[in-house]
């Protein structure tokens, strides 16, 4: 499963990776060293909430038994347990993910891919797999496609169109001498590898070999096929792209920033390609003491990058304006109900993490939500002022928001339980506990 996956190579490569990688070759902007040269975060675009479906309220997560058993449990906005698919339903199943609008999980086994309602969790439909070996999926914002990166030794980028079941393909160029540090036994077969959709469900793109050459290529879906427009690899036409050390990465096309901004998991350096040249590459630099401490939050506005180091390792907040590349912090993550935020006006002043299952952002973008060892902390955006806390008391792990925003479901530190919260901070939390660990939520957007 893509989320496991995700988890277990964290697991895999910690031992590995004991200090932060360098960068060589794209320009690296350090972080900003003063408040005078600090530049005032943009103000936030209000979104429209468009995920109002009844399976967009509705929480997923997977979790597994100590015999290995696994199921997918989905909890509602009422705190009830609405569906839950066992180990039988998941029999054979190499990956798992969840649409844009939140309505719709798909399974994938090595003939088929299925899909199921979040709201009931029963079977919708099923299309053929066309990829022996899944490197990553995204589901376009209209719903209408699903695209698959297969993995080695010569990948596919395929697409599905889920109205009507056909499908498209185009190989995606890999150097089978690609670089994969710290894993062992790599063959020509293994892939490190990304497909992105923008917001406007008709450009797509592909991040490659990021250990080294990386490639990023860029797709069309005018009229509906789907088109190879431009590519980009490092060492061609004496192009330097960066690499990233390790198996994690995310990405997300900013309009505003006019850029594909991708984060290193290990290192913490953002990358911003040009969308109209994408050999146009510009690192920023965060400020990250060890692999997978901090968790990438795109605004969904596409003004700003969070990236929130975990409670564990120290509790701080770094931000990157995407549209000037410029990056504030790192500052405490502010948790005193009172006090202004520490992006107000400008900056104030070896174990690894993980990666997060959610973005746990508010969809309208106005508010990030913080997990603590005593509640969630609810904080403005851009400034992060906290404006309220939730569920005081209660260890949270992590949180995922409802598509509409107004409930959200938080894990609690022992992995067995769920809090449900009212966002709006009326009535008592409820706990839904289970016997089995929960390794994450299925979220349509992931850290």
């Amino acid at each position: 499963m893509i989320e496991m996956r995700r988890a277990l190579l964290v697991t895999l490569f910690v031992t590995f990776f004991v200090a932060c990688g360098s960068l060589e070759g794209p320009r690296a902007l350090a972080p900003t060293p003063s408040a005078a040269a600090a530049p005032r975060l943009p103000q936030p675009i209000a979104q429209p909430i468009t995920r109002v479906g009844a399976g967009g309220q509705v929480a997923w997560l997977w979790s597994f038994s100590p015999d290995r058993k696994r199921s997918l449990v989905g909890i509602g906005p009422k705190s009830d347990v609405v569906a839950q698919l066992d180990d039988a339903t998941l029999a054979g199943a190499t990956a798992f993910w969840r649409s844009a609008e939140g309505d719709t999980l798909f399974i994938a086994r090595p003939n088929e891919i299925a899909t199921y309602s979040a709201f009931n969790g029963k079977p919708q439909r099923s299309y053929p797999n066309p990829a022996a070996a899944i490197a990553d999926t995204a589901v376009s914002r209209n719903g209408r496609w699903l695209a698959i990166l297969s993995a080695g030794p010569d990948p596919q980028l395929h697409l599905i169109d889920l109205s009507s079941g056909s499908v498209q393909m185009t190989p995606v160029i890999h150097d089978p001498n690609a670089k994969l540090p710290g894993l062992s036994g790599q063959t020509a077969a293994a892939l490190w590898g990304l497909v992105i959709f923008a917001s406007d469900s008709q450009s797509l793109y592909t991040l490659t070999d990021w250990g080294g050459p990386a490639r990023i290529t860029a797709f069309t879906l005018a009229a509906g096929k789907l088109t190879q427009t431009n590519t980009a690899v490092d060492g061609q036409s004496g192009r330097r792209l960066p690499s990233c050390g390790g198996p994690a990465a995310a990405a997300s096309v900013s309009v505003r920033a006019q850029a594909l901004v991708i984060f290193c998991h290990v290192d913490g350096a953002v990358w911003f390609f040009d969308l109209t040249a994408l050999g146009n590459v510009i690192v920023v630099q965060a400020d990250q003491p060890n692999p997978f401490w901090l968790s990438p939050i795109f605004t969904p506005d596409g003004q700003l990058l969070y990236l929130h180091q975990w409670p564990a390792f120290g509790d701080k907040m770094q931000v990157v304006d995407l549209a000037s590349r410029k990056l504030l912090g790192p500052v405490p993550t502010p948790t005193k109900l009172g006090d202004p935020g520490p992006f107000s006006w400008r900056v104030p002043m070896a174990y690894a993490g993980g990666t997060a299952s959610t973005v746990p952002i508010s969809p309208d973008g106005l508010k990030l939500y913080s997990a603590t060892d005593d509640g969630v902390i609810v904080l403005r955006v851009p400034d992060l002022r906290p404006l309220v806390k939730l569920a005081p008391g209660f260890h949270v792990n992590e949180v995922w928001v409802s598509g509409n925003g107004r409930t959200l479901f938080a894990t609690a530190g022992d992995l067995k339980s769920v809090l449900v919260i009212n966002e709006d901070g009326s009535g008592t939390p409820s706990v839904i506990t289970v016997s089995n660990t929960f390794g994450g939520f299925i979220a349509s957007e992931r850290g």
